[in-house]
């Protein structure tokens, strides 16, 4: 066989593989895709969170704080990502109490203590293989709205911005890796965040900054939804 035949052949089939592989990346990338999360929109339930009237600089004890898991139930997440499964929440305490107050009085009062300060979501989107997914939403003071929005301006730290104030009347971000906002509405102070595994669709950013610029903006919506 001529030598030139033989180099064409071996051509053709160096093409023919490479054809192969481009064929099934083509297949593995529509395959990836698939499993992209979509985010839907924030659909807060109707009713709101009773909180009683504050005023003259008052603070609420941390003991008659709502319950965190009151802020956010099932259908709320299914709202914000369609195709979730395996939603569950646990409450945790949390104490409202500052290195200051205890240097003032490192007595326990029950007042400190709020027996569901934070709640703990976990949820398994689509392409994960267990529940990786988690966002929190913890409360941090409930007191005359004056007084915090001095505290807030003042104490928490942070890049403001309206992106995240999604009915809030305004937040900040407190943490760029963790991604989470801290955000104020009324009487309530409060902060969210979480993490995931998963890839957005349509959006060409890494995970934790869709997570932060996207995802919690929809459940800040779904919370203040629920404060007047």
């Amino acid at each position: 066989m001529p030598k030139n035949r033989v180099m064409v052949r071996a051509l053709v089939g160096v093409l023919l593989l490479s054809n192969a592989v481009l064929l099934a990346f083509l297949i593995s990338s529509d395959a990836f895709s698939d499993d992209e999360v979509a985010i839907g929109e924030a659909a807060p339930r109707d009713g709101t969170i009773a909180l009683p009237e504050i005023g003259d600089g008052a603070v609420l004890d941390a003991n008659r704080w709502p319950d965190a898991c009151s802020f956010v139930n099932q259908e709320e997440i299914e709202a914000i990502f369609p195709g979730v499964k395996d939603i569950e929440h646990e409450s945790r305490a949390i104490s409202s109490s500052s290195v200051k107050d205890f240097a003032a009085d490192s007595t326990w009062k029950a007042s400190d203590r709020a027996g569901s300060g934070q709640c703990l979501y976990s949820m398994r989107l689509p392409g994960e293989t267990y529940s990786a997914t988690q966002f929190w939403v913890r409360i941090d003071a409930v007191a005359d709205p004056e007084l915090i929005v001095r505290y807030a301006d003042r104490v928490v730290p942070g890049t403001g911005t309206n992106q995240g104030a999604q009915g809030a009347d305004r937040c900040v971000i407190t943490g760029l890796a963790e991604g989470s906002w801290n955000c104020r509405k009324g009487p309530l102070l409060f902060t969210v965040g979480g993490q995931t595994t998963v890839t957005f669709k349509g959006k060409p950013a890494p995970a934790p900054f869709v997570w932060r610029d996207d995802v919690l903006p929809e459940f800040v919506r779904t919370i203040t939804a629920k404060i007047e």
